[in-house]
């Protein structure tokens, strides 16, 4: 209970900081208050990635934090006292910063009464678990590697983690928050609107707010993780859209343009495919600037060519300096740029996608998975009110809206040409995951076109957000601020009407965690003998690998993985597979197994001595390990028996296990 409040108060102690960072700021720029946030917030996860790479990652959440009080303090210098009290009175006047301010608030105390813990797959395998090992090591898991390959997962996330838990005290419910800290920072950008247009504020803010349970389609009556999941498809989307509300509140402004780079450098650290959403972003302000432009297009297209290519470079660097750093630190196949079993290079990848595009020597599979992903345009539910066509079908009536809502000239424009350029946009990202499920999926996989809606509901998610920050910032009329209040009411109706789950962020989710926190009480255990050097086989008979995931996040060990196939009595190797877990089976029943690793006692004792393991956790037995393997180890096996961690003595030892921890038995 002492972390829980000492990690809540670290919490809001940063809130806070932002907010005074964002008002003495926003007075000096002349700006809107809900602005900063986002800048302000990208700008201290960035500070701590240098020094990540540098191991010193609780060195750079200090001079993070010594930044936003340095802010902090050149405001009160420069505005005096009887103006800061001023600057703090505007800002909370204005809804974008007031929203985000109670949001984010009220999400902190709300997760640190709830405790809410990770409940998909992904959050144990890399988007969880990376932050988690962040925070307990203080130090990128590329440079410390346990159980987590350096090339799956970019640290942004795992940064602004750190940022709100930089003492070593690891509390799932206070990533949540950070994640969600970000992503409110990002509507709030959206909602910038002048004072006497706070109720479109408030809109803007409410539509933006519920736009992920609008892009979603999680099944009638269950648990929805938007707001409550460590996947990096929420901030992802945020980022991409904020950034470009951002831009559209400062673009115009000489200096505060650069503003943009930051939240676009941190998106691009967000997951692989943010390279490509960071160079579209600049895309589209590059474009934009073209648009708004009062000079013909051959005197400002310098101006905008440099803007646009001084944010690509930044993306750029980004994204080259984490494939140098991961290069560098755990120089393995891992870590190449490639894609797929075969290992071709992206250029490769993009040069083969081209032509079987064109029709240039185009196979069945790739055929197969064009028609596939043509017809799920159409079919595939990806919002609530259908497929992506209907997705398709609102922005672009939001758009619409903000079109005639604008004036004559460059607003008219601006609209315009963020529509169509998003759109053209969405049909090359659209052509790039046809030729992503060709060669990095498996047939049945790519056929399937696996996880389609997490892959392209981030994008739908930024493009509604900036039509609808377009739109408010249009709606001057009285007429028009009535459309922006029609806009927004539909997206919150449908939303009230067909999306609200049964449970959500604001809920208890105990049923959930009745398998996890077994995990975690035999784990614990565990953790008292074990220590991160240590190298652990773990067996779960009859386990789907869920089991077998959440030890790999609960134990401070490093996880080996299993294998598939003989290896027993046939006496040789050739027929074993790497795998992730396993289930030892006998020879003649291994076809009651979709995973089965056939292995005798003498077989695994070799395969513990191959992998260097030290340590053995048997987490549930069965008559077959009862009957085979008493022998191997110290007080015999039970098919009934508790989690027990045995230490591996050695191929040569008599009795190869012995007791090391006995968990008490829990629910299964």
């Amino acid at each position: 209970m002492t972390c829980t409040v000492l990690t809540l108060g670290w919490g809001l102690f940063l809130l806070v900081l932002l907010a005074g960072a964002g008002a003495v700021l926003a007075a000096l720029l002349d700006c809107d208050a809900a602005l900063l946030p986002l800048p302000l917030l990208s700008a201290a996860a960035l500070v701590l990635y240098p020094f990540g790479m540098l191991g010193n990652l609780r060195i750079g959440a200090a001079a993070a934090v010594l930044l936003l009080v340095a802010a902090v303090v050149v405001g009160v210098v420069r505005l005096r006292p009887a103006g800061v009290g001023t600057a703090v009175k505007t800002a909370l006047t204005r809804p974008g910063f007031a929203l985000f301010l109670g949001g984010t608030a009220f999400i902190w105390c709300l997760f640190a009464l709830h405790r809410p813990m990770f409940t998909q797959w992904d959050e144990f395998t890399a988007w969880g678990l990376a932050p988690k090992m962040v925070v307990e090591r203080a130090a990128f898991y590329v440079a410390d590697p346990v159980n987590l390959k350096a090339s799956f997962t970019y640290p942004a996330t795992s940064l602004v983690t750190f940022l709100f838990q930089p003492f070593g005290s690891w509390a799932e419910w206070a990533c949540l928050a950070a994640l969600d800290t970000l992503a409110l920072a990002c509507v709030a950008a959206a909602s910038t609107l002048p004072r006497p247009q706070w109720a479109g504020g408030i809109l803007v803010f409410g539509a933006g707010f519920v736009l992920p349970f609008f892009f979603s389609n999680n099944p009638a009556g269950s648990y929805a993780p938007q707001y409550a999941n460590a996947m990096a498809d929420l901030p992802l989307a945020m980022l991409f859209g904020g950034a470009l509300c951002l831009y559209y509140s400062v673009g115009h402004r000489r200096r505060a343009f650069w503003l943009t780079d930051l939240p676009l450098m941190l998106l691009t650290l967000t997951k692989d495919i943010c390279f490509a959403y960071g160079l579209i972003a600049a895309f589209l302000i590059g474009l934009d600037q073209l648009a708004t432009a009062d000079k013909p297009i051959k005197q400002s297209f310098p101006r905008a060519f440099l803007r646009a290519g001084g944010l690509a470079v930044c993306v750029v660097a980004a994204f080259a300096s984490w494939s140098r750093y991961t290069a560098a630190v755990t120089p393995t196949v891992d870590t190449g740029a490639s894609v797929g079993s075969a290992g071709l290079s992206y250029g490769a990848v993009l040069t083969g996608g081209v032509k079987q595009l064109l029709g240039i020597g185009r196979d069945d599979k790739f055929a197969q998975i064009m028609a596939a992903m043509g017809n799920a345009f159409f079919t595939r539910r990806i919002c609530l009110l259908g497929g992506g066509i209907m997705a398709v079908a609102v922005i672009t009536m939001v758009a619409a809206a903000a079109f005639f809502a604008a004036e004559k000239g460059p607003a008219r424009r601006r609209v315009l040409m963020a529509h169509l350029a998003f759109a053209f946009c969405f049909a090359a990202l659209y052509a790039f995951h046809l030729i992503l499920y060709y060669y990095n999926f498996s047939d049945v996989e790519g056929l399937a076109l696996k996880d389609y809606d997490r892959y392209l509901s981030p994008y739908y998610q930024a493009w509604m957000l900036a039509m609808l920050c377009l739109l408010a910032r249009s709606a001057a009329a009285r007429w028009s601020r009535c459309v922006l209040a029609c806009a927004a009411a539909a997206v919150v109706g449908i939303f009230c009407w067909r999306g609200i789950p049964a449970a959500g962020f604001w809920s208890d989710a105990d049923s959930l965690y009745t398998l996890r926190a077994d995990v975690q009480d035999r784990a614990e255990t565990m953790n008292t003998v074990l220590d991160w050097p240590d190298r652990v086989l773990v067996l779960s008979q009859g386990d789907d690998a869920t089991r077998w995931y959440y030890y790999r996040y609960e134990l401070t060990a490093q996880v080996v993985n299993g294998f598939g196939g003989f290896y027993g009595r046939l006496g040789e190797t050739q027929d074993r597979w790497d795998s992730d877990f396993m289930n030892l089976v006998e020879s003649e029943n291994w076809t009651l197994y979709d995973y089965k690793a056939v292995c005798v006692p003498a077989t695994l004792v070799a395969y513990m001595q191959e992998k260097d393991c030290d340590y053995l956790l048997i987490d549930r037995a069965d008559d077959y390990l009862q009957r085979e393997f008493s022998l191997y180890f110290e007080g015999g096996l039970t098919a009934d028996m508790p989690a027990t961690l045995y230490h591996f003595e050695g191929a040569d030892a008599a009795v190869p296990f012995t007791l090391a921890a006995v968990a008490e038995s829990g629910v299964e």
